[in-house]
């Protein structure tokens, strides 16, 4: 990106709220920038969601004015920012023409669009993918990841990932922090509770979140006479979401993934003590790994970690004060994107 006048496109993915958050800040520091979403149930930022729904007829028109959208959006930016393998056009048509017309392609990676399952499972005691799909549909899937990487690859001229779990399934990329703007999250420390502490978990996926580990986990200190109230949020939208951690004296995220996603960061930006299971192997891809104020726990350890905080709930405020800290170090949409703006000028 030569000058601040190359436009730059986001989309077709919002996981995270990514496309969204960029493109407004990118707009912030005078780009042109727009994210073009899919439609999504969580309601998260996005400046155009693609039209969907209705009768037969109305389905027609309204995908018919999302490709002529998409095609005024092909001619009109400069830089395309797709996330989660997707492109403007299905099946990735569109990729071989990029640079007949002179634009720069990024390609970011989220999670299951690169994981493999027959590689995790070989290599992980504990991962997630096997509880996406059948271990026939997961191999299925694992050829079709395999074929587009490899068809896709040679259109990128940048490859990112949005943490380093997904590294080894990218060779070449970079990892580009997960982002949130602090401003829609203060930071309100909880005093050290006198009652009941209150466990958040917030599942989008039990089965790939490992929340029957952790519902079993914290029943059992329930049962046990411990002072501990669960939070269970689910089917809610994004913004009824990031009002809940307010509630919360606890925030447990997942505990099979290896890594922390988006809602790790908005508990911890909120300065609630966030548990999730941390692969320490994944360092060697970022430098700030030792700074990670996480605590980790999987599923042979969720019940003990948690029985050791409510035993020590005087920890909780210490915790909670380096997890602001950490997300405003690293997560900070503001710092991530200045990041991003240097990726787009070495293109």
């Amino acid at each position: 990106m030569r000058n601040r006048k190359s436009k730059i496109f986001h989309g077709l993915v919002n996981y995270g709220t990514q496309s969204g958050l960029f493109a407004r800040e990118l707009r912030k520091m005078g780009y042109d920038a727009i994210s073009v979403t899919y439609p999504d149930a969580f309601k998260r930022v996005t400046d155009v969601e693609l039209k969907h729904g209705g009768n037969f007829i109305q389905k027609v028109i309204k995908h018919t004015w999302n490709y002529l959208f998409r095609i005024k959006c092909f001619f009109k930016y400069d830089i395309f920012h797709f996330y989660y393998g997707t492109t403007l056009l299905p099946w990735q048509l569109d990729l071989p023409f990029y640079k007949f017309f002179g634009k720069k392609v990024i390609m970011e990676y989220l999670g299951y669009d690169v994981q493999l399952y027959e590689y995790s499972i070989k290599k992980y005691e504990i991962t997630n993918v096997m509880f996406y799909k059948t271990p026939e549909e997961a191999k299925k899937s694992d050829k079709k990841k395999l074929a587009r990487l490899r068809s896709e690859s040679k259109y990128l001229d940048k490859k990112l990932v949005c943490a380093p779990y997904l590294s080894e399934f990218v060779p070449g990329s970079e990892v580009l922090p997960l982002a949130i703007d602090l401003s829609e999250y203060k930071y309100s420390p909880k005093a050290i509770p006198s009652e009941d502490i209150v466990i958040m978990h917030a599942p989008t996926s039990r089965g790939n979140k490992g929340s029957l580990f952790i519902i079993n986990a914290i029943d059992k200190l329930i049962n046990e006479g411990y002072p501990i109230k669960m939070l269970l949020v689910e089917n809610v939208t994004h913004n009824e979401l990031k009002k809940k951690y307010i509630e919360c004296d606890i925030f447990v995220d997942q505990i099979l993934g290896g890594w922390y996603g988006t809602a790790s960061i908005e508990a911890m930006a909120h300065g609630r003590p966030t548990i999730c299971f941390i692969r320490e192997s994944y360092f060697k891809y970022i430098d700030y790994g030792k700074s990670i104020p996480i605590i980790n726990a999987n599923p042979s350890t969720i019940y003990e970690v948690l029985k050791f905080l409510v035993d020590n709930k005087h920890l909780l405020i210490e915790i909670g004060k380096k997890s602001r800290q950490f997300v405003e170090d690293i997560h900070d949409s503001r710092n991530v994107t200045n990041r991003l703006v240097e990726i787009y000028n070495l293109l």
